[in-house]
């Protein structure tokens, strides 16, 4: 083979060899920058008797000072239902806070006797927001057992009456052999909230969420994603909260 032939055939195979890697190149650049649809549409459980998520002030009459707006009451992060369903032996819940004159709350979680295994009192600040309660790991919940956990802002230091509180109950539940596989499928917590959602975990789909709200502050999925929860469960009116930092705690009591 000539020399000047040798160069044709070098230079026509590297041009062949150029196009293949630019179409393989193209070719894996959607998946690189494929995003990730998910839905968490909560769905609806059935009524469990559960009492109502939002404060009414009922425990409190004209001789009260307001404790806060009443056209922002204190709110829970929960279902419709207000039944926290969840994995975890110690679960986070969440609460809409408003501006309030209250100086102290009190959290406490009772066993299905209606005996208190875990009680706080919490110094609140000034800020509104969503503020999350964490059961603490001295204390486990059971599975198959349905708990209440009570959240009351106290009005007035000196008048035990003058409060406002919201409670709801919680049921720690176990994942099926399917959920387990469809969450080990996926390490992106956006698709994992999406499997407990569809499971009707709340606990779970919700924490994963305010996780991502404070990891990805300037991240519009995930904003859109929580938008579209507190929605699916009515609570379009605090779906743009903060999530903030209120409590510390000044005492607690726990047993198991």
């Amino acid at each position: 083979m000539s020399y000047h032939k040798y160069l044709w055939y070098l230079g026509a195979f590297s041009a062949v060899l150029s196009v293949k890697l630019v179409i393989v190149s193209l070719t894996a650049l959607p998946l690189k920058a494929q995003s990730i649809e998910v839905s968490l549409t909560f769905p609806p459980g059935a009524e469990r008797g559960a009492p109502a998520r939002t404060a009414g002030g009922g425990q409190r009459d004209d001789q009260h000072a307001e404790c806060n707006n009443p056209n922002s009451p204190l709110t829970a992060l929960t279902p419709t239902n207000n039944v926290v369903k969840t994995v975890s032996a110690n679960p986070t819940l969440f609460v809409y806070v408003p501006k309030t004159e209250a100086k102290t709350s009190r959290f406490e979680v009772l066993d299905p006797q209606g005996n208190a295994i875990y009680s706080t009192t919490l110094a609140l600040h000034s800020t509104p927001g969503v503020v999350k309660l964490k059961i603490p790991a001295t204390v486990s919940l059971q599975s198959g057992k349905n708990y209440q956990w009570q959240f009351t802002l106290n009005c007035d230091p000196n008048d035990p009456t003058d409060k406002e509180e919201v409670a709801g109950l919680i049921e720690r539940t176990e994942l099926s052999s399917d959920q387990k596989t469809l969450l080990a499928q996926t390490t992106e917590p956006l698709k994992q909230a999406e499997v407990y959602a569809g499971a009707q975990i709340w606990q779970e789909t919700v924490n994963l969420l305010a996780q991502l709200r404070h990891e990805r502050p300037q991240d519009s999925k995930v904003s859109d994603a929580w938008k579209e929860l507190l929605k699916s469960v009515q609570l379009d009116a605090i779906a743009t909260e903060p999530l903030v930092e209120c409590c510390t705690v000044d005492s607690a009591i726990s047993s198991q």
